[in-house]
Parts: C-alpha cells; structure tokens; sequence
C-alpha cells in the first residue's frame, strides 16, 4: 500500500505578481524593495527602459539528496519576471541596488521633466 503520491514537479510561466514589491519615494528618489529570500545575487537581472523597471531571475532548485520521495513540496524553482510602472523620471544611469538578507533595495534618483518649447514658423 502507497502512503504517498508520486509529486510531478510542473515548470510554469512566470507570475505577474511575484516577486512582491514596495514602492515609496523620497523628495529626490524612488526607492523599490523586492523580496527574494533563497535567490542567488548572481540570478537577479535589473534593467530600466525609459520609467519601466523589470526585474528579472531565477530561483534555482537545489541538488537533491538521491533515493529520496517527497512528502511535502511546497518551495517553488522557477523564473520570475517583474515589470513596474515608475510614475516619475528617473535617471537609471546613476541608480544603485543592495541585496541584503533576501532582499533587493533599489535605488532611482529622479530627474526633473524638462519643458521643450518649439518655435512655429510661418510659411
């Protein structure tokens, strides 16, 4: 008689909602936390395209022990991919991040929108 079930592990797409985030902002910069406990520094992707911050990675499933059934699989190994709207400019070329205690500190200074004024001519 089998006391437990054979456990498949199923690869799934990324979730939109993960990794969670907080967003505040200061008087000159924004700042993201992203919590990523069991993530390997050197997994974590960070890019900016123009006010859209994506973070991106994997969390990597460790080497099994061999000859071993699980009872209980709850952990999930899998790539994740996050993308947030910043509602200011900011200038990425001089942002900074810490990853400290499973969690990314993300650090945008803000710019200032500048107004273009276009002169008309007349034909």
């Amino acid at each position: 008689m089998k006391f437990f079930r054979e456990i498949y592990y199923f690869k799934c797409e990324p979730r939109e909602d993960y990794p969670p985030v907080d967003i505040y902002e200061t008087e000159d910069t924004v700042i993201v936390l992203v919590d990523l406990p069991g993530i390997m520094i050197e997994d974590i992707i960070i890019k900016v395209y123009g006010n859209e911050l994506i973070i991106e990675g994997i969390k990597q499933k460790p080497e099994e022990e061999k000859n071993v059934r699980y009872i209980c699989m709850e952990r999930e190994f899998n790539t994740f991919r996050r993308r947030i709207h910043i509602p200011v400019t900011i200038d990425p070329s001089t942002g900074r991040a810490i990853y400290k205690d499973g969690v990314l500190n993300i650090t945008l200074p803000k710019i200032e929108d500048k107004v273009y004024k276009i002169k008309i001519e007349k034909e």
